[in-house]
């Protein structure tokens, strides 16, 4: 499973909800959590609207991401 996808279902939030919250595209949001998109390929817009939508600092998400990463590739 993709880091973001894991992350968002960590969190409780769906990708429409992040979507509707922050004016992000579901579509962008569709392709960020595809299987195939390393977490090193993500995008500012989408880390800042996950961000948004949890009340979390971009940093905040990043670190989380960082680490939800390294542990699935364990």
């Amino acid at each position: 499973m993709n880091a973001l996808q894991k992350y968002l279902d960590q969190n409780g939030v769906t990708r429409y909800q992040v979507a509707k919250q922050t004016g992000i595209a579901n579509t962008t949001l569709a392709n960020a959590v595809k299987e195939t998109k390393p977490l090193s390929r993500q995008t500012v817009k989408v880390i800042s609207a996950v961000a948004q939508a949890l009340g979390k600092t971009p940093g905040q998400v990043l670190d989380d991401l960082i680490e939800l990463d390294e542990d699935n590739s364990k």
